[in-house]
């Protein structure tokens, strides 16, 4: 029998690998029994930190640039090369846009899971401008090759699943969405529920909303900052919770504005039921970004029961229930996201339904249901 290993760059094990996709994919890969074993490509340690100078030292040499050794051949081979006879003529889904040569000229069945394509990773997260121009079109054209000899290509969304197909002329038949699910600890998520209270129906109490994130410029913190402010200047009744990012990181104008409680970084693996708390007890779960792969947090807030506003740019949209969800567009001006959060704080009934069907609808953004469409793909492919 076909053993499969799932891969990234780190080890999958770890939670803190990939903001934890590989680590809680694994998770439910096992109980389902369509993944074996993880594999611990870790890229820690002084080992890698004096490869990735002479990488770059002989790239700069050779007038190619600087950055990029991540996607370098030389560091694919050695990241890989403990694990080549393990992993020989067996399933491999990886989360990364490249194998090495060796992997893609060998025997194995190699498939992907990806949020998005190294092509849009470049252009849309800012990625291109921080490497060579040498280096991006070698890790591109080796990209392309690893997709046309893999033997099926999952993506999270159909904005990555279309980039596939359409700018790396890879067949259709060949590339499927897979949406994640959220990133809560299982264990943790089963006792809050047990335990979860419905606060939803009182209208004279705020509305709460909540963003969850690390960085403010990207996932729009300052533009859901100034909107909110202009929601509250004009009477209305609510909150924001910011968890993840600290008040030091946006303009001065930004971090004393009222009705703002800075929350700070919480971490999920030591204190889950805190984290659940703190986003759950909220009725609008917030994330404005400028660009979006996909946007986990977006599975979170519908997990815990929440209303979302979410982004309409990238993976984003395939993320959300659309009965539960309000999308806003990234050029949207401060006044315009300003109006999509009134609407729901003024129609608590509006808000009520939203946030009933986000709670109804838990199931469907769980890695439960996620891998359960995985195993229906590699059963077909077999």
């Amino acid at each position: 029998m076909t053993a499969c290993y799932l891969a990234a760059v780190g080890d999958v094990n770890d939670v803190r690998t990939w903001s934890g996709i590989p680590f809680h994919l694994l998770q439910e890969g096992r109980r389902q029994g369509i993944i074996n074993e993880g594999l611990a490509l870790g890229t820690d340690g002084l080992r890698w930190t004096i490869g990735r100078y002479l990488w770059n030292l002989m790239s700069v040499s050779r007038r190619r640039g600087r950055g990029g050794f991540q996607y370098s051949t030389s560091f694919l081979e050695s990241l890989w090369k403990p694990v080549l006879s393990k992993v020989a003529g067996q399933r491999i889904l990886n989360c990364f846009q490249l194998y090495p040569p060796s992997l893609v000229d060998g025997s194995s069945d190699r498939w992907y899971f990806l949020d998005q394509t190294l092509l849009q990773l470049l252009d849309t997260y800012g990625v291109r401008r921080e490497i060579g121009s040498w280096i991006a079109a070698d890790a591109l054209d080796r990209e392309r090759q690893g997709y046309e000899r893999a033997s099926r290509i999952v993506m999270h969304s159909q904005w990555a699943r279309q980039s596939v197909i359409q700018e790396y002329n890879i067949e259709p038949e060949k590339v499927s969405v897979v949406v994640p699910g959220a990133n809560l600890d299982p264990t943790a998520y089963q006792r809050w529920s047990a335990r979860r209270e419905d606060k939803h129906s009182d209208p004279a109490s705020p509305v709460r909303l909540v963003f969850v994130g690390k960085d403010p410029q990207r996932k729009g913190l300052d533009r859901l900052l100034r909107a909110f402010q202009i929601v509250r200047s004009q009477g209305a009744k609510c909150t924001l919770r910011i968890i993840g990012c600290h008040r030091e990181s946006l303009s001065p104008e930004l971090r004393a504005i009222d009705g703002v409680e800075w929350f700070g970084f919480i971490d999920k693996r030591h204190d889950a039921e805190r984290y659940l708390d703190a986003v759950g007890s909220c009725d609008i779960g917030c994330l404005v970004s400028r660009s979006e792969a996909g946007g986990i947090g977006l599975r979170e807030y519908h997990a815990l029961g929440l209303a979302v506003i979410g982004p309409q740019v990238g993976g984003s949209p395939d993320h959300v229930l659309k009965d539960a969800a309000r999308m806003i567009l990234p050029e949207a001006s401060d006044h315009e996201i300003a109006e999509t959060i009134m609407v729901l704080v003024r129609d608590r009934e509006l808000l009520r339904h939203m946030k009933v069907t986000s709670w109804e609808c838990r199931d469907q953004v769980s890695w439960g249901a996620s891998v359960h469409r995985l195993n229906e793909l590699m059963r077909d492919s077999s």
